[in-house]
């Protein structure tokens, strides 16, 4: 941590006497950081960058940090080599750093120690306690796959039952192999089996599987079966013309290894996984239209913006048509030749965050296409449990603990529950939450308790003593060389940049031990503890001048 030193000043011990007494007091007291507060995992993002920034302080080898650091990020996420790929890190978003220079580079941190961790080889861990029951989980998306790591350690017996081949969910069939690599998503689940959870892979509810007898032979189920089900365009045609795919079944066809005849022009319309369509199109030699609904001034605008897979498509070359919204499909005897398109003036956001569309500027237009993909939203696929849901298209209502309304013994996580898509990392937080509310349900044992310390924002820091330090960016490799093939085009941080990066993690609210407040207090009240434990006030030799506060970085220290 590059911390502003100060010269160690002379110690007076004498106790304080007349004018120079105050009552103010200090009061060494640990906060919450708000990248952790913001994590929709709760990730101790403070404490697995600490672990590797004071290695050195600590003899630990880097090498060693890393493995200590891989246990912390896995008390909560088994997947931080996946996650560190593809979440969209709002932990950054309210990282302190960013109010003195620039927020540290978690998401890149985190890919880094997964990747360590999966070089390695290094296992999950089990812990002490050990319950004696069965769960039954319903997907193996991210969701499912944490439910399932945390029953697991804890010694519940997990079956993770998976309708299609292979597991893995949105990991495996919904993302692209180089935005995530299928070998990244494979060791992680493998990890994941060699822990002790069975994953049964071809089995569909309604067919193989009968939701009112697994309700017999296991102690509660959850239910992790993602949004799969494709929301439509309300046009007319859409379902009669050839050339047409969801977004999701696009990707589904790909990672099944299909070579789809997409034609030399391809427009699609939606979001990220419409981006990731597009840029599989271009890869496969096609002029791409993204008709993009938000309007961007600029180049600078839409990099702060847009998300990680629009920019990427940006970037790569593919035409976009912002401020636009479909109007209707064009085609010839059954086969698509165009798509229509309005230009719009975009107002401001609804409670889903979807941009308002205020009026049209100036008239239709057509965009010639051989193949048209969509991907305008999705929602959950019932087929097998009506017995237990009715007949609906609405997402599962959950209560707090979240089991499923009106069912004892059955839970449920992740997109399934909505109400909007999530990200990867909240899927992977909802199915932590769901297994402690399962033990809790067949024990009666609360196994997580809440968190209730303040979180320490900037205003309460002391920023202008750390130094400023650059951010640490992982590279791409050129977009005219990666649409040449599928290959993963983002590279990792070095190690040298790696621990640099760490080391910007202003630990705020924790001790990091700068050393500031022995230095500043002249009256002996603060006494050095062994190493790891920081240090003590004693305050009967305390004069309240309170410079220890002032000068405390990362606002451990508060005034009583």
């Amino acid at each position: 941590m590059a911390v502003v030193k100060v010269k160690k000043s002379i110690k007076s011990f004498s106790k304080p006497t007349g004018t120079e007494y105050s009552s103010d007091r200090p009061i060494y007291v640990e906060k919450r950081p708000p990248c952790s507060d913001t994590c929709p995992n709760g990730e101790q993002v403070r404490e697995f960058l600490q672990y590797i920034a004071q290695a050195q302080d600590y003899g630990r080898t880097y090498e060693e940090a890393l493995e200590g650091a891989f246990y912390i990020i896995a008390q909560t996420n088994p997947l931080p080599s996946t996650t560190g790929r593809v979440c969209p890190h709002p932990c950054e978003s309210r990282c302190n750093r960013k109010d003195k220079d620039s927020a540290v580079n978690i998401n890149a941190c985190e890919m880094f120690i997964g990747d360590f961790a999966l070089k390695h080889k290094l296992p999950l861990k089990k812990l002490d306690e050990t319950y004696d029951a069965k769960v039954a989980i319903i997907g193996s998306g991210p969701s499912g796959l944490s439910c399932a790591y945390h029953l697991a350690r804890r010694g519940v017996k997990v079956t993770i039952f998976e309708k299609e081949e292979k597991p893995g969910g949105l990991l495996y069939y919904g993302i692209p192999n180089f935005r995530l690599p299928k070998e990244i998503v494979n060791a992680e689940i493998q990890r994941i089996v060699d822990f002790g959870v069975e994953i049964k892979c071809s089995k569909t509810l309604g067919k193989d599987l009968d939701i009112e007898e697994l309700k017999k032979e296991f102690d509660c189920i959850y239910l992790a079966v993602g949004a799969y089900k494709p929301e439509k365009p309300r046009l007319e045609n859409i379902g009669s013309i050839k050339g047409v795919y969801s977004g999701l079944e696009f990707l589904y066809r790909f990672a099944n290894g299909e070579k789809l005849d997409i034609g030399k022009d391809v427009v699609v319309v939606g979001a990220d996984t419409a981006a990731d369509a597009a840029m599989i199109s271009k890869r496969w030699g096609a002029n791409v239209t993204f008709a993009y609904r938000r309007t961007v001034p600029d180049k600078e605008t839409f990099d702060k913006k847009a998300s990680r897979e629009a920019i990427d498509a940006y970037e790569e070359g593919i035409t976009f048509q912002f401020a636009t919204v479909l109007v209707e499909l064009v085609s010839e005897n059954g086969k698509l030749t165009g798509v229509k398109f309005q230009k719009i003036k975009v107002g401001a956001k609804d409670e889903r965050g979807h941009a308002a569309q205020v009026e049209n500027v100036g008239e239709p237009f057509l965009v010639k296409a051989d193949t048209f993909i969509y991907s305008v939203g999705q929602k959950p696929d019932y087929t097998g449990l009506e017995k237990i849901l009715g007949q609906t298209e609405d997402f599962i209502k959950i209560n707090d603990n979240y089991q499923v309304e009106g069912q004892d013994k059955v839970f449920a996580g992740g997109d399934v529950v909505g109400p909007r898509l999530m990200y990867v990392t909240t899927a992977i937080g909802h199915g932590f939450a769901a297994a402690a509310n399962i033990i809790e349900h067949i024990t009666g044992k609360k196994i997580i308790e809440q968190d209730t310390r303040k979180v320490i924002e900037s205003d309460k820091m002391h920023l202008d003593l750390y130094e400023t330090k650059p951010r640490h960016e992982r590279t791409f490799r050129e977009p005219n060389e990666r649409v040449k093939d599928f290959e993963p085009f983002m590279n990792a941080l070095s190690m040298e940049e790696f621990i640099e990066e760490t080391k910007r993690c202003m630990s705020c609210g924790l001790c990091f031990d700068c050393g500031n407040c022995f230095t500043y207090c002249s009256h002996g009240a603060v006494k050095k503890l062994p190493k790891g434990q920081h240090y003590e006030f004693h305050l009967e030799t305390c004069d309240g001048c309170m410079k220890c506060f002032e000068n405390c970085p990362c606002g451990y220290i508060e005034k009583m």
